[in-house]
């Protein structure tokens, strides 16, 4: 008998499709093309792991997923996929994300990257609280390097829900600027839009994705500032550099690693060349 928290491997054939007992329509094709369109759109699109056998799977689509209020949600703000994990394909992706527990639906940005996974069976009032906390501009720019199949990192499996930062390339991470002490004052609103050329401090470099991501959720607690990952290569081996705050000054980058530093989270200021 099948465990419905224990995922069975069946050689079948995969497919994404719109589920009969649901409103929400779920797109047909490859992941490839899916994160592509959310990168052209502009939006946020998640994953449903599910199997025709698993019961909550079946509850989630026949109860959650005909909410008209969430539907209309997701119509407007994400792409839906169905990964059917008893179909090689929806297997491969299991494996490449970690799936153990049905249902699960894993939440990416509009540049593909995960920002956080839930597991088990939710009530459409729950999802849709924890859809809009993913619904950010900042997790819905249009980029054109996010539409590029080599710019898009397949993220491994968070132990937690997160805010996942974005990947920057690591040439555009220059050497490190003096830093000058000065008196701390709130950062200004996130915009949009980055300047050619801005400020930022490095708090932190890993050889593991993972930690690098925890390390973020842990700032997050802590501090206001936007955060990102680059990846980099040093003698073949990848590290990923942890970035906080854009700045258009250098005086208020140093500021902020001076306001930083008295919460005990050290760094340096570096220059951002795009």
């Amino acid at each position: 008998m099948k465990n419905l928290t224990t995922l069975i491997l069946v050689c079948l054939p995969f497919t994404f499709f719109a589920s009969s007992s649901s409103n929400i329509h779920f797109l047909e094709g490859n992941l490839s093309e899916v994160r592509q369109m959310a990168a052209r759109e502009g939006k946020l699109y998640f994953i449903h792991f599910a199997a025709d056998w698993c019961m909550p799977c079946q509850w989630m689509e026949r109860h959650t997923f005909t909410d008209e209020p969430l539907s209309a949600f997701l119509e407007k703000n994400f792409l839906a996929l169905r990964a059917d994990v008893d179909r090689p394909e929806g297997q491969a992706l299991k494996g490449q994300y970690r799936v153990n527990i049905l249902p699960s639906i894993l939440v990416f940005s509009s540049q593909g990257q995960l920002l956080g996974r839930h597991e088990g069976a939710m009530e459409p009032e729950a999802l849709l609280e924890e859809l809009k906390a993913y619904d950010r501009p900042a997790n819905r720019i249009r980029a054109t390097l996010a539409a590029m199949e080599e710019y898009i990192l397949s993220s491994p499996q968070p132990i937690f829900s997160i805010s996942r930062p974005a990947l920057i390339p690591d040439e555009l991470a220059g050497a490190p600027a003096a830093g000058q002490a000065h008196s701390y004052s709130p950062p200004a609103p996130a915009i949009q839009q980055t300047p050619t050329v801005y400020f930022t401090i490095q708090v932190g470099v890993f050889s593991s994705y993972d930690n690098a991501v925890r390390h973020c959720s842990t700032l997050e607690t802590k501090v206001s500032q936007k955060t990102e990952i680059a990846l980099c290569q040093l003698k073949g081996q990848g590290l990923y550099k942890i970035f906080l705050g854009h700045f258009e000054r250098q005086e208020e980058a140093a500021s902020c690693l001076k306001a930083l530093r008295k919460s005990n989270i050290d760094g340096f200021v570096k220059i951002i060349d795009n």
